[in-house]
């Protein structure tokens, strides 16, 4: 399953403008590729990172252990709110809208 996870920071602790964030990220950073192998995620998109303080990434996964581990050990949510939305394909959402029944 595909999970788009979207994190937000504010200013204060942007990596832009706090040294602590900063150093941790510029520490953890080059490790997230393996870091998500390790926790059985495929990173499929990103990370994307833009001046609205928000990062997001496009990962695939079996289980969403596996993305929350992930998240874990790259310590995302130390200086994030980070969403996680479990995510499918346009083909898979087209597929699964001709299953269902119209309510309306």
């Amino acid at each position: 399953m595909h999970f788009v996870l979207i994190a937000t920071h504010t200013p204060e602790v942007c990596p832009t403008s706090n040294a602590t964030t900063r150093d941790l990220m510029l520490q953890t950073a080059p490790d997230i590729p393996n870091l998500a192998q390790k926790a059985g995620v495929e990173i499929v998109a990103g990370p994307f990172v833009n001046r609205e303080h928000t990062i997001v990434v496009v990962v695939q996964s079996d289980k969403v252990e596996n993305v929350d581990r992930l998240l874990t050990e790259s310590r995302l949510p130390q200086w994030n709110r980070v969403r996680v939305l479990p995510s499918l394909t346009m083909e898979e959402g087209l597929t699964d809208i001709e299953a269902q029944t119209p309510i309306f």
